[in-house]
């Protein structure tokens, strides 16, 4: 007996350890700006929106090629907004946790290189102003790693962005998903999900965005998703869905005619039951 216990013994201390789970990052998103660490390692990252503002917000991560800097990504985002030009080659979207409801959480896992990134808000208020441009952006430098990249977790649900739809792997269901998001289009596109208001449908929301955003929202909550992701880009979010009405929208601008994705046909309605 107590050579088995012996065995038993050792043949648990050369079980391997387990398998390192992502590095998780908090952003606090207020009325308009993130709290969040300056500096954080390469690798597997869930990062954490929690929405503290009084407005809907989500953290894009935009990584900073050749050198530049966030005086760079400011001047060269001021020059695409007023000449209504795309965004300078040299700015990467690395996706990053989508809009949720103030008082919500949710979150994005994906794998971040070493480089310079700034998190930005491209959600306009009221007064049609982006918060990118009331000072909601955060510089973050990401710092290589030698230790292994984490596997990221199994997901149920794939969404797979083009131009200009959402192809789903299979329908979502009430209930807790791990979605992963895959562009497959031929430039950037994001996802988020969007209850539909009692009543309210995915026409509703359209007249609503070409009326100047005017009037109530005919949505409910909103649940989060994944930012921009540049051509071939992925990542995973997770989400609880209720029975409901829901909508998949992408705000993105085209690269032809600057018009939000919206209002080339990339909004889905879907029903969860």
């Amino acid at each position: 007996m107590a050579v088995a216990g012996l065995a038993g013994a050792v043949a648990c201390a050369r079980q391997p350890p387990p398998a390192p789970g992502p590095n998780v990052v908090t952003l606090i998103a207020t009325d308009y700006a993130f709290a969040l660490p300056d500096t954080i390692p390469a690798g597997l990252t869930t990062f954490r929106l929690v929405n503290q503002g009084q407005e809907l917000h989500h953290g894009s991560l935009v990584r900073l090629r050749d050198g530049k800097t966030v005086a760079d990504f400011q001047a060269g985002l001021a020059a695409a907004m007023k000449n209504h030009t795309p965004a300078p080659p040299w700015m990467g979207f690395a996706g990053g946790p989508n809009a949720v409801t103030l008082g919500d959480t949710t979150t994005a896992t994906q794998v971040v290189e070493a480089g310079s990134y700034v998190f930005v808000c491209w959600i306009p208020s009221l007064d049609g102003v982006p918060h990118v441009m009331k000072g909601m952006l955060h510089p973050l430098v990401v710092t290589a790693s030698a230790a292994p990249v984490a596997a990221a977790p199994a997901a149920d649900v794939t969404i797979t962005l083009t131009d200009y739809d959402f192809q789903l792997s299979q329908p979502l269901t009430r209930g807790r998903h791990v979605v992963r998001v895959e562009n497959a289009g031929a430039q950037g596109h994001e996802v988020v999900i969007a209850a539909l208001a009692p009543g309210k449908t995915l026409h509703d929301f359209i007249a609503w965005e070409q009326g100047g955003e005017k009037g109530p929202l005919p949505t409910g909550q909103w649940l989060g998703g994944v930012t921009t992701l540049d051509v071939g880009g992925h990542s995973q979010f997770a989400t609880t869905l209720a029975p409901g009405n829901y909508l998949l929208l992408c705000f993105w601008p085209d690269s032809k005619d600057g018009k939000p994705h919206l209002m080339h046909g990339m909004g889905k309605q879907i029903t969860v039951s």
